[in-house]
């Protein structure tokens, strides 16, 4: 398989399907092969295999019969619909983010959870936190920081960021860890780890405006698109609903700065700050 394959431990639901994978692959199955034998669809093994949608017990138990298992699946799918660690949206995107050859992001809220330094996600999941105690809140911390990992890699995916010109000015954190926040992102965007382009404020109306879109380039899989607000995330599938998304990060994209004038304009927020 090209490309960077799906990291087996970033979930139980990952764990589940790689090893779903590995075991109709030792047969020289297709997953229409196996999904023709276990009495499933297609696009529904790829999807559990994935990571991307949690297999239910009746789908675990099919494969097992299937591929002569002995009750694996079936025993992956009781602990993965046990785990507390996080949301099945949450999952299913670190899942694919993990095995992106491409991530193109467009944001109007925050910077990017693969930019943001130590202070920027501390001082923005204790300000958001809902109820969750303060094991709960460290463990979200330490799994934003893990995820940039990918970016250390040998071949780290190709990223590309569209901002919105506000979040530069939002108090996240307080000033020190704001400029420090601003430096790690110009950084970023003079070496060759990123492109970064700014959306100047006046710009006005787009059709990405808002929220938070994503788009996975995976290997040997269609696009993928991700949708974020405060309270919901949403993945797509389909190719004509990604192709729309896909439209919509591009107009976003042709209104923003050059790379070079967008380090400018983080620049000048960080001298604002500093002031």
């Amino acid at each position: 398989m090209a490309g960077k394959e799906l990291d087996p431990y970033t979930s139980p639901e990952a764990f589940l399907g790689a090893e779903l994978r590995l075991r109709r692959e030792a047969r020289g199955w297709s997953q229409t092969k196996l999904a023709a034998v276990a009495h499933m669809t297609g696009s529904r093994i790829a999807q559990i295999e994935l990571g991307l949608v949690p297999a239910t017990l009746a789908n675990a138990t099919a494969l097992d019969v299937a591929l002569e298992t002995d009750g694996l699946f079936a025993r992956l799918q009781q602990f993965a619909s046990r785990s507390p660690s996080s949301t099945d949206r949450v999952r299913s995107y670190a899942n694919l983010e993990s095995a992106a050859t491409a991530i193109s992001t467009y944001t109007s809220s925050f910077i990017p959870g693969l930019l943001q330094t130590e202070g920027y996600v501390r001082a923005l999941i204790n300000n958001s936190r809902l109820q969750e105690s303060d094991d709960e809140v460290e463990r979200r911390i330490q799994k934003r920081l893990e995820r940039q990992e990918i970016l250390r890699r040998a071949k780290p995916p190709t990223l590309w960021f569209v901002l919105e010109e506000e979040l530069l000015r939002r108090p996240i954190c307080g000033p020190e860890a704001m400029v420090d926040q601003l430096g790690h992102l110009a950084q970023l965007a003079h070496g060759s780890t990123a492109v970064i382009q700014i959306i100047r404020t006046d710009v006005g109306a787009h059709p990405a405006l808002g929220g938070t879109l994503c788009l996975l380039d995976l290997p040997d899989r269609p696009r993928v698109a991700y949708l974020e607000g405060a309270f919901t995330g949403d993945l797509f599938m389909n190719p004509e609903q990604v192709a729309r998304y896909a439209l919509a990060y591009d107009h976003s994209r042709i209104r923003a700065c050059s790379p070079a004038e967008s380090v400018d304009l983080i620049q000048a927020a960080m001298k604002e700050i500093r002031r």
